[in-house]
């Protein structure tokens, strides 16, 4: 009797097992939870092998993977390959598991190894695990191995059985009498399996749906990408990125209008998707829609159809003609594989139409290359603020008539470890693109803050620092209240610091410069106005603003060779000092210059004739050499 029931046992095991041992393949989207992506061998019976008819993973190694899913919440999803494919997947760090019975220590991809099967066949004793790849987190290691360790002998011993069945030497007439027995059982277990399956597959669906407007998401667009374009039809497909101004919308039309538009969105690119092309919703209000097309004039022309229809919605079309959908279209490669990329290249030269007239742009190789390189330098710029690699250097103003040093102008260096010491033409235009100007500008405003403490109740403590503030800075809302927290972190006198900001600054946003550059008065700065006569030069502004001093542009000093130079320059001093504005002459560096200055009416002088840009380690023995007031 007991050798019957062992019959029945592995009778039902060997039955029901394969459709609980399924792996489906699928692709990863960010926010899903703990996922681990598994390069399996498709033909090592009974360890692990690939069911053709169910399109699954099947096997010892699967079973025990979906026990270790159940205790630890880890998903572990198979990528459908060959035995090549399986190495190929993991030197190149495209999976984090790959399945192993070679000597471990060989892989060049090898970070930590889980064995999970070890039992005889055939006189031998067979071997097997998980290799992780150096692409593993640690954490997900950790639970991984945990959840195996509590797998229970008796369970282990069950996926064992279940697959060395048929090697068993069971007595044919007890396995006649356990399938007569297990006939009705058999009925049942069938049923449960169809529901569990149709479950799965339905479960699987709802992963890759978006749920507000019923498309499929970015994890649907990646599966597809990957699947549906080949190598022989890669070139005939051209991906376009389109991007809804949401902001406007529930600004101007509210949340429930703004969930009509996103059905409508779906609905026209769901109509205009053919066979073998993709469309899906993949961020809040970005869409990717994959088609084919024969050149790029049939493309442009069968995208601006969509576009027209999307701009033509009767909740979006504005009286002022606004554009509410823009594109951004490239057309695929042979090695363009990689669709987190091209969607993040995609989307940012989209946004560099974002809001205005232009409806579609173009995409070229050097474009999208272009953005992966501003990638890597925003990146390298985050970087260097997490490690303090910009640095404060400090020009110095001198008095025009005692030649004593007054103050200095804060400027701003990159010590980068690779490139030495960068100036900010090199990376300031990289950090406004990137949106890490205003952090920039605070960053070097606290340095100063933290020299003026340092060198209070010193001999330098007289000594007062100009900080540069962009336009993009200064236009910000919160720009007074950064002010105040940081420089309220630090004890010195407020009037040594000045707030030194450029004509176009004001002109971004006039209302909010305006009212930020008052309240840097009330609250004790002195501001410059930089550059004058740069090019963006109101002199309505020296009236309107609270200016305690301006500082005149090189250009304008260059130009006195000349008599009517001379005169300018003159003249501009005179209205200042008319006005109470103090005058500094910027870019003085030759002997010539300095003599001319010197005897004009001129404040203060700045220019390499009296200081170069000086680290900090520098500036107090340089200082020294000078009579300060």
């Amino acid at each position: 009797m007991r050798k019957c029931m062992i019959a029945i046992f592995l009778l039902i095991i060997s039955c029901v097992q394969p459709a609980f041992a399924e792996v489906y393949t699928t692709e990863k989207t960010e926010g899903l939870g703990d996922c681990i992506y598994v390069a399996g061998n498709p033909d090592n019976y009974p360890v692990e092998f690939y069911d053709e008819e169910n399109n699954a993973y099947c096997g010892i190694i699967p079973d025990m993977l979906r026990t270790i899913s159940e205790c630890s919440g880890v998903d572990f999803v198979y990528i459908n390959g060959n035995k090549a494919d399986k190495n190929t997947m993991g030197e190149n760090l495209q999976v984090e598991i790959v399945s192993s019975s070679e000597n471990i220590s060989t892989l060049s991809y090898y970070k930590d190894y889980l064995e999970l099967v070890s039992f005889e066949k055939d006189g031998k004793t067979v071997k097997s695990g998980l290799v992780f790849t150096s692409l593993t987190d640690d954490v997900l290691i950790s639970k991984t191995k945990a959840a195996a360790s509590e797998i229970s002998e008796d369970v282990k011993s069950g996926i064992y059985l279940s697959y060395v069945a048929e090697n068993a030497k069971i007595n044919y007439i007890w396995i006649v009498i356990a399938l007569v027995f297990c006939l009705s059982l058999l009925a049942s277990v069938i049923l449960l399996i169809f529901r569990i399956k149709r479950i799965r597959k339905e479960n699987e669906a709802d992963k890759m749906t978006d749920s507000e407007t019923g498309m499929g998401n970015l994890q649907f667009f990646k599966y597809h990408f990957r699947y549906t374009i080949n190598d022989i039809s890669r070139s005939l497909y051209y991906i376009a990125y389109i991007i809804l101004d949401s902001s406007y919308l529930r600004s101007y039309h509210g949340d429930s209008s703004f969930d009509d538009i996103l059905k409508y969105t779906a609905s026209v690119l769901s109509e205009n998707t053919g066979d073998r092309e993709i469309s899906a919703r993949i961020t809040e209000n970005g869409f990717a829609f994959a088609f084919q097309s024969t050149n790029d004039d049939d493309a442009k022309k069968r995208l601006t159809e969509v576009m027209n229809e999307l701009n033509s919605f009767e909740a979006v079309k504005e009286e002022n003609n606004k554009l509410v959908f823009h594109s951004a279209v490239y057309h695929l490669g042979s090695s363009d594989r990689n669709c987190e990329i091209l969607l993040f290249n995609l989307r940012k030269n989209c946004s560099k139409i974002f809001g205005t007239e232009k409806q579609i742009v173009f995409c070229d190789i050097p474009s999208m290359n272009m953005i992966q390189e501003e990638k890597k330098i925003t990146e390298s710029i985050l970087k260097g603020f997490e490690k303090n690699e910009f640095k404060m250097y400090l020009q110095f103003i001198v008095d025009n008539k005692t030649k004593k040093i007054v103050s200095a102008e804060a400027l701003s260096r990159w010590d980068n470890p690779d490139k030495g010491l960068v100036g900010p033409g090199k990376y300031i235009g990289n950090m406004e693109i990137a949106g890490l100007i205003s952090k920039h500008d605070f960053y070097m405003f606290e340095l100063a803050c933290r020299q003026l403490e340092k060198w209070k109740g010193t001999a330098f403590e007289n000594i007062a620092l100009s900080c540069n503030f962009t336009r993009i800075t200064l236009s910000e809302e919160n720009f007074i209240d950064k002010l105040k927290m940081i420089s309220n972190s630090y004890s010195f006198d407020k009037s040594k610091i000045a707030i030194e900001i450029t004509e176009d600054a004001i002109e971004k946003d006039r209302e909010t410069a305006t009212n930020n550059v008052r309240l840097c008065k009330e609250i004790g700065f002195r501001v410059y106005l930089d550059d004058l006569g740069s090019g963006y030069t109101s002199l309505a502004n020296l009236c309107d603003y609270p200016i305690d001093v301006v500082k005149i542009d090189r250009d304008i000093l260059l130009k006195t060779e000349k008599e009517k130079g001379k005169d300018l320059f003159t003249g501009i001093i005179a209205l200042a000092h008319s006005l109470n504005i103090k005058v500094i002459c910027e870019g003085v560096e030759t002997e010539k210059q300095n003599t001319l200055v010197s005897s004009s009416a001129c404040d203060f002088v700045q220019g390499w004739y009296y200081s170069k840009a000086l680290p900090l380690e520098e500036c107090e023995s340089f200082i020294s050499k000078y009579d300060t007031p």
